[in-house]
């Protein structure tokens, strides 16, 4: 089955961090599909009708300005792409003018595009975490975020091995879920589990171990490409911390929200937030 990703682009060098990992991190791109999305200033924004009708001439011509630069970092992009030999018929522009907002408008063309992850930069998902602070952010949470994110590194080849967190919690499952998914076809990839022995959880090592490896397992997943850590912590995020810099894994996969957490609380959990905010070279993959 072909998996499809929606790459965000802008101008910006972090922009490209998404194109970087995704070309750096997979061998078997033939039925990788990619849509490399530019969501551009809409100089039509806050403008009455008649505002538009008046001043037609002049939005036309910063529009098509803006346009110019969208294409010219989609160039790039497509040009990152095509250099690590990914077919240039697997890879789909797509230009979008500002409606809702950057964040917004990147979610509403991941659920209408049905892909399998959205992927940003470490940027992208500052925006992201700036929308979700505002009123309307329960609105925006409660369907779209069902769709795996990826906050990417720029390293130009990312370690091929991935950290997958599990606690036996449904995100956790979802999370094995997607990576078995996603790396089904990319033998080189190794995938240690890895559970938290914390004080507080009332999760059971063996059936989280043997949850996530079953869903794996359940997406071609080859047993001899499954390893598993079992530690103890006082901390879980640090311990997590501490395990992904050891083990120099290229992916750090995990759900949103653990054992105890609900889906209601903010966009990221408490401890993938702070995995967030100190990985300095692990792209972070996240599920609901």
């Amino acid at each position: 089955m072909d998996r499809h990703l929606l790459l965000t682009v802008s101008d910006e060098y972090s922009s490209l961090q998404a194109v970087r990992f995704v070309a750096g991190f997979f061998g078997n791109n033939k039925d990788l599909h990619l849509t490399l999305l530019y969501v551009a200033p809409n100089p039509k924004a806050g403008l009455t009708e008649s505002e538009i009708i008046q001043d037609y001439g002049n939005l036309n011509r910063r529009e098509a300005q803006t346009t110019s630069l969208a294409q010219t970092a989609l160039d790039k992009a497509e040009e990152l792409l095509v250099t690590k030999h990914f077919p240039k018929a697997n890879i789909h522009r797509k230009i979008a003018f500002k409606q809702l907002g950057t964040a917004k408008d990147i979610i509403q063309e991941g659920i209408a595009g049905m892909y399998d992850c959205i992927a940003l930069g470490r940027r992208g998902l500052s925006r992201l975490e700036e929308l979700l602070d505002e009123s309307v952010s329960k609105q925006v949470f409660s369907t779209p975020m069902d769709i795996p994110l990826w906050i990417c590194r720029s390293h130009e080849k990312p370690m091929p091995h991935v950290l997958l967190c599990t606690d036996g919690s449904p995100a956790s499952l979802r999370c094995a879920d997607h990576v078995g998914f996603m790396l089904k076809d990319e033998p080189d990839h190794e995938i240690t589990l890895l559970h938290v022995i914390a004080h507080a959880s009332s999760a059971v090592p063996a059936e989280a171990i043997s949850g996530a490896r079953h869903m794996l397992e359940e997406n071609g997943i080859a047993p001899g490409r499954i390893r598993q850590k079992i530690v103890e912590g006082t901390n879980t995020f640090e311990t997590i911390l501490r395990v992904s810099r050891e083990g120099g894994y290229g992916v750090l996969a995990t759900g949103r929200t653990g054992r105890g957490e609900t889906r209601s609380l903010h966009l990221l959990g408490s401890v993938s937030m702070d995995l967030l905010k100190h990985m300095e070279s692990t792209t972070l993959w996240i599920c609901h």
